[in-house]
């Protein structure tokens, strides 16, 4: 085919097909630029004014995901940990996610999403008092944050009672960190060593403020006002004894009792203190 042969494209065609390909490459863009820029006091608002142009074509093709669990570096995950206790005291302890639990695949990345997104709303109780004065709108914004969390976290405190014929359920929040490469060079570990588990404690950012989340037990999750039973007090009763998890597990030989609970940070227990 010669030159005269070849189909001519007008410089307008041309113009129209570079602004439709542009457009596509920014809507790839937007949706894990506004994930990394999410804070925790929300969004970023001119990311979001640029996401909202292009929100249904994201969606329609669904490309509106962020990729920051993918590698070089994924850091950290996050794990709900639920203790169940029967009419006898019998504690059945659960990983959320679990493969054991969650099969197919599909189905544990669901109780995968759920965790992370558990720990992504996370709000500290209370917001100081500094904070308070200075920025009443902030500090309302903050009250909100943590009202929405509670209400998540009740919502999976209801549903695995519901799913356990009404035991009591407990739940927890863990960090399961990874490994640098220096680190495993050095002292090469399973990814689910104890060692790699971090209990994430519920409680107030001033250590001074007491209230009934962060009075009694740092890393518990109790149930909000409006759902504890009258007459109840927000730590779990005290439940002494030592459970055996199945594997894996953030750690082994852990007791279930409230004294447990000062020693979190050094090693995580298997017991899960919470919500009722």
């Amino acid at each position: 085919m010669t030159s005269e042969e070849t189909p001519q494209v007008s410089k307008r065609t041309r113009w129209i097909v570079s602004i439709l390909v542009s457009a596509h490459l920014i809507a790839l863009v937007l949706p894990p630029l506004a994930f990394q820029t999410r804070g925790a006091m929300g969004d970023s608002p001119s990311v979001q004014t640029l996401m909202a142009l292009v929100r249904d074509y994201t969606q329609f093709l669904y490309i509106d995901r962020g990729y920051a669990f993918f590698a070089p570096d994924p850091g950290p995950s996050h794990l709900i940990q639920a203790a169940i206790t029967d009419a006898s005291g019998e504690v059945e302890e659960k990983m959320i996610p679990s493969l054991d639990d969650q099969w197919p695949r599909l189905l544990y990345h669901r109780h995968f999403m759920l965790a992370e997104y558990l720990s992504s709303i996370y709000q500290p109780p209370n917001p100081p008092e500094e904070i308070a004065k200075l920025d009443p709108v902030g500090a309302q914004l903050w009250e909100q944050s943590r009202a929405r969390y509670e209400y998540v976290r009740q919502s999976i405190v209801d549903h695995l009672q519901h799913k356990n014929n009404g035991q009591r359920v407990v739940i927890r929040r863990l960090e399961h960190a990874l490994p640098g490469f220096i680190e495993l060079a050095n002292d090469p570990i399973p990814l689910n060593d104890p060692r790699l588990y971090r209990v994430l404690r519920d409680q107030a950012i001033d250590p001074l403020q007491t209230n009934e989340t962060s009075s009694n037990l740092p890393e518990a999750i109790p149930a909000p006002k409006m759902v504890q039973p009258e007459g109840e007090s927000s730590a779990p009763a005290a439940n002494e004894g030592e459970t055996t998890p199945q594997q894996p597990s953030p750690a082994a030989n852990s007791e279930l009792s409230s004294e447990s609970n000062a020693e979190a940070d050094e090693e995580p227990e298997t017991a899960a203190e919470g919500e009722e």
